[in-house]
């Protein structure tokens, strides 16, 4: 017979960790003096709490690790336990792989350019949401502003504010055309069947701009000039971190505006669909 403080010397274990196994009842001491309280254990509980640190080491927690010191669990369930087990630290490692990847970006970044830009990109999931939007083609880059300013202020005065949420431009140019596909218009905080009819012509429909589970995203300051550079960094971002885009981009409006001076102001958060390439 062993105190508690040997036995636990030859278990490499620590006497707190003893007493608590003690009142889970998963290792309960042999022997217990009355008089003085001392815990005793039998050389032959080494087995069993080998058992425990053995499955404790698999993930598995003390709940689902007491039926098995009793011998009660069938091996399917067992199996069972295991399997999902293992789903989840491999789900694990892939966070890790991505976050390896990040940090790698990062320092590959800083080796090319010598510091960190300004931008950082997050990776979130997107739910769908309502969109009550125009969908028109333009010429050139230079026709949207016009349209876009037009959806902005036309929006904050025929639907309701508690209806209206952000304002969304969305990039439809997965094709050879040269011309702009663009979706302009506004998501909704609840489904509706409004429209909203453009004084200068137009007609926003209403629909639903589906959810992304994968979105890489990056914050910018207005639409100016240097604008490019941030669509420059999230690609960058999306090869070093070998994703794919997975559909169109999105250009959402944090901040609401007036007139072509504040749309070049406003804060802007570029969306990416993206996957992992293959």
């Amino acid at each position: 017979m062993f105190r508690i403080g040997e036995f636990a010397q030859i278990a490499q274990v620590s006497t707190r960790q003893l007493r608590h196994y003690d009142q889970l009842g998963l290792l309960q001491p042999d022997h217990t003096d009355q008089r003085s309280g001392y815990r005793y254990y039998n050389i032959r509980q080494l087995q069993t709490l080998n058992r425990i640190l053995a499955l404790k080491e698999l993930g598995l927690s003390l709940d689902q690790i007491r039926p098995l010191l009793d011998g009660d669990i069938p091996a399917a369930e067992l199996r069972g336990m295991l399997t999902m087990r293992r789903a989840q630290v491999e789900q694990t490692l892939q966070a890790e792989e991505a976050r390896l990847r990040h940090i790698e970006s990062r320092i590959a970044e800083i080796d090319r350019q010598g510091r960190i830009e300004g931008y950082d990109v997050v990776v979130k999931s997107v739910a769908a949401a309502p969109f009550l939007a125009l969908r028109q083609s333009f010429d050139g880059i230079e026709d949207v502003p016009g349209v876009l300013c037009s959806i902005a202020e036309e929006g904050a005065k025929q639907i309701r504010a508690g209806l209206r949420d952000k304002l969304i431009v969305v990039a439809r140019n997965d094709t050879e055309d040269e011309k702009l596909d663009l979706e302009i218009g506004f998501t909704l905080t609840r489904p509706s069947n409004a429209s909203l009819s453009l004084s200068g012509g137009g007609l926003l429909l209403a629909g639903e701009l589906p959810a992304v589970p994968t979105m890489a995203t990056i914050v910018r300051p207005g639409t100016n000039a240097a604008s490019h550079s941030s669509f420059a960094a999230i690609g960058s971002w999306i090869d070093a971190n070998r994703y794919e885009i997975a559909g169109p981009c999105r250009e959402v409006f944090l901040e609401s505006f007036t007139g072509q001076s504040g749309f070049e102001k406003a804060l802007v958060e570029i969306q990416f669909p993206v996957r992992r390439a293959a």
